[in-house]
């Protein structure tokens, strides 16, 4: 269902257009965390490391479906809002053939690069191939990522964020029930928990694309549009970009740190990816309710209603703080029991300690993190997305440095962790700035008193 973002209560709206973009990441996230706790459950710890030593190259892939998504988003939102429709579905048909070929070439790049890669990641020697052969894997479905996201990003720029989740329910359940098949029966080790992936990820490509065409094709409207338009891709690169750049900085960020964990023993490599997928699943969930305020904004700014865009920054940044409050309780409390998931706590004590570590440190920073997300969110939907990935580079380079000199000055690997107390306070710093300025600009006499 196509929804307009600009009218209603900003609290009812955005909440309920941001549940299922919610559900949706959390249960695209499964995939990854699926390989990992079904590999580490019948393989053990060496399983789980090699699919660690792997998973940044994926986070990379990841991050170019997302920013580039994200670009086609807040454009299609910004010409719903303004109810130019021809140019609407001008902008779909270009995005999803953008993002198709942009998929296409970065598959062919992962498969060919898989060896070199991991050798560049410093992957120990007894996790070489199977480290190796799971990102080659991995890559052949990268294609049907970029598509899926696409269509992803149509539909939450319409405002339907329900159509998505439906096929990615289905796709997840896909997964798991094909992960565990491959790695236990069949016996095919991280190799086939890739081509569980693989195969459910196209599945899923198939469902929202074929929707999405016929959806669009439907629309009624008396404007000419065209199948591709490059005005209308120069429009969307310029918030895609800086988006793409953005997310690639935090697989930046995991792609060198992963070189210094891998300089560790098996445990550390094992646990820090048990957590690692623990921690990327909350944020990526959290990171939702900054896409969904991007739509939000993008709409209203599409509109020129810009006093209900401050109002809308406000909610989202409430919801997410509550949300952020609860994964921070649950990651102090039951650790143990959440890394329990991915290997056998009796037998693999010392990756079961790693990750305790990792999510005890590491989560109370997540209360300052949602400002970043949500701030990031306005300043997409505004078309200022340059401006948001100025202030994560200065973040990410803060944060990895201080990772290096932690780890050395603390000789543990627990440095990787602490590190995230200077970046983050740096980026939240940042933030404060860049929102009272956007504020002077677009909403000064907003007041908080009209209703949320």
């Amino acid at each position: 269902m196509i929804t307009d973002l600009t009218t209603g209560r900003p609290l009812t709206v955005i909440w309920r257009f941001s549940l299922p973009l919610l559900l949706s990441t959390a249960l695209q996230q499964v995939y990854n965390i699926a390989d990992s706790i079904i590999v580490g459950q019948f393989t053990g710890s060496m399983g789980l490391a090699a699919i660690g030593a792997a998973y940044p190259i994926t986070l990379f892939f990841i991050a170019f479906a997302t920013g580039a998504a994200m670009g086609c988003s807040v454009i299609i939102s910004q010409l719903f809002g303004a109810k130019r429709m021809g140019d609407l579905k001008s902008a779909v048909f270009t995005a999803l053939i953008s993002l198709l070929v942009m998929g296409i070439a970065l598959s062919g790049l992962g498969i060919v690069l898989s060896g070199p890669l991991m050798h560049l990641l410093n992957a120990p020697e007894h996790l070489y191939p199977s480290a190796r052969n799971y990102l080659a894997i991995y890559s052949v479905g990268v294609v049907f990522m970029f598509l899926y996201n696409a269509s992803t990003a149509i539909f939450t720029g319409l405002g339907d964020s329900k159509r998505p989740l439906y096929f990615l329910m289905m796709s997840s359940a896909l997964n798991i029930v094909l992960d565990i098949l491959a790695v236990g029966p069949l016996h095919m080790g991280v190799e086939g928990a890739a081509w569980a992936t693989t195969i459910s990820q196209a599945v899923a490509a198939a469902l929202s694309t074929g929707l999405v065409t016929k959806r669009i094709r439907g629309l009624e409207t008396n404007e000419p549009y065209r199948f591709f338009d490059r005005a209308l891709l120069g429009d969307m690169a310029k918030i895609a970009l800086p988006s793409i750049f953005q997310q690639s900085c935090v697989a930046l960020s995991h792609t060198i740190l992963q070189s210094l964990v891998n300089s560790f023993d098996t445990a550390v490599i094992a646990g820090y990816e048990a957590a690692s997928k623990l921690h990327n699943f909350a944020y990526m969930c959290f990171n939702t309710l900054g896409t969904a305020l991007s739509s939000f904004v993008a709409q209203c700014y599409g509109a020129e209603k810009y006093d209900r865009i401050h109002r809308g920054f406000w909610v989202s940044t409430g919801l997410c703080f509550g949300f952020t409050l609860a994964v921070i309780a649950v990651f102090q409390i039951f650790p143990a029991q959440l890394a329990g998931l991915f290997v056998d706590a009796g037998a693999e004590a010392d990756v079961i300690d790693v990750s305790i570590h990792y999510l005890r440190i590491i989560s109370p920073v997540y209360s300052i993190i949602c400002f970043i997300i949500t701030t990031g969110g306005l300043l997409r939907g505004v078309g200022k997305s340059m401006t948001f990935f100025i202030e994560t580079v200065i973040e990410f380079i803060v944060r990895v440095a201080m990772c290096f000199v932690l780890t050395k000055a603390l000789h543990s690997y627990t440095g990787l962790m602490w590190a995230w107390y200077f970046g983050s306070p740096c980026g939240f710093l940042m933030c404060l700035g860049l929102y009272f300025r956007e504020k002077r600009k677009l909403f000064p006499n907003a007041r908080l008193t009209e209703r949320l």
